[in-house]
């Protein structure tokens, strides 16, 4: 019998067992906290100390180590991990390994040079494509398991894009001035005229997804708890950290720490999976794979301070010792100190895929 139509006793039983039978990557635990719980991790800090957030608005050192550097710059090198480090990845993909950063390189140096903002003006798009796509990802990954049909796979699909892209449509149609990816000016402006329009849309696919959601959950008793808790936390930590706060901390928050965090996870979960062994998250191994990523990133931005922006001299000794101001030379640096940014979003964008046949994570799950 369904749930509705079961007495207490059985509905009870059926609810349990269907929490446990879900869509889990690796258990309920670790993908809630690393993976669910990172987006609202921000929003639950800003709740308990809202005074010194409302204080402090500007990224300062201590927060750029812990958000920039050791999240965001070091989740960057977690692709080593999946691809180049894996013997098996690599050879797999060896051709594509060796060619690609060669290519990347090329144009990168080729686009600084014909001007230094249109190179910065790509990359920052290709970051919020891959940021964006990353929530797609994961959402494909929580219903691959639900049984729904085109229209209703297309309405889940329409609801992750509509929780990104929204609040990246407002922020270039009102906060261009205030806010940017990598430098001032990478983004450009668009009219307001039509954010009526955005705003309905945005409204109305948000009401398409619950009314189906719960339409969904009638007829099969099943409800998909990390695929809604993932788009959940995707609305509100964009809409949060873009429209409602304009503090430039805030934002690197909300944006870094759902980034970065599920993205490490699902790397360091795919590598135990690989393993063949019980999934246990030992935290010996988890504290070597960070501190492995952390120490790249540290001596990659501690390279980016001493050649090009100069900015952190109480984080990095060689801050502004090296600085290349000439432009020929600034076009080889700059596209060489962001090639594992670039690799990282173009080779993200064919690691993943769900693997039909077994239901677990395997190295083509496609998150970008």
């Amino acid at each position: 019998k369904r749930p509705f139509t079961a007495g207490r006793r059985q509905q009870k039983k059926y609810w349990a067992m269907n929490l446990k039978n879900q869509p889990w990557l690796s258990s309920a635990r670790i993908d809630s906290l690393f993976i669910l719980f990172p987006a609202i991790l921000p929003l639950i800090m800003i709740t308990l100390f809202p005074g010194y957030f409302d204080r402090q608005t500007s990224v300062t050192s201590v927060w750029w180590v812990i958000l920039v550097l050791n999240i965001d710059v070091a989740h960057v090198y977690s692709t080593l991990f999946r691809f180049y480090w894996d013997k098996d990845a690599f050879r797999q993909y060896k051709t594509h390994l060796i060619v690609i950063p060669v290519v990347a390189f090329i144009l990168g140096t080729v686009l600084h040079y014909i001007d230094g903002m249109l190179f910065w003006r790509i990359l920052a798009y290709v970051a919020v494509f891959h940021f964006v796509r990353q929530q797609f990802g994961f959402m494909r990954l929580y219903s691959r398991k639900d049984p729904y049909n085109k229209f209703e796979r297309i309405i889940d699909s329409a609801a992750i894009y509509s929780a990104t892209l929204y609040p990246l449509v407002y922020w270039h149609m009102y906060y261009i001035d205030q806010f940017n990816w990598f430098v001032k000016g990478d983004f450009v402006s668009i009219p307001d005229t039509l954010a009526p329009v955005f705003t309905i849309l945005y409204v109305i696919i948000a009401m398409l997804y619950v009314a189906k959601e719960v339409i969904a959950s009638i007829k099969t008793g099943r409800f998909n708890v990390p695929k809604n808790a993932l788009l959940a936390g995707t609305y509100i930590s964009w809409y949060v950290g873009i429209i409602l706060f304009k503090g430039d901390l805030i934002f690197t928050m909300l944006n870094v720490i759902a980034h970065g965090i599920p993205y490490m996870a699902l790397v360091y979960i795919y590598g135990e999976k690989k393993n063949k062994e019980a999934f246990k998250f030992p935290w010996r191994s988890v504290a070597v794979f960070v501190v492995t990523i952390s120490a790249l990133a540290y001596f990659e931005e501690g390279l980016w301070d001493a050649f090009v922006w100069g900015d952190h001299p109480d984080v990095f000794p060689l801050t502004g010792n090296i600085h290349a101001s000439t432009a020929p030379w600034m076009s080889v640096i700059v596209p060489l100190l962001a090639l594992p940014q670039i690799m990282h979003y173009v080779l993200d964008g064919f690691i993943w895929k769900v693997s039909k046949e077994k239901n677990v994570i395997d190295e083509r799950i496609s998150v970008g």
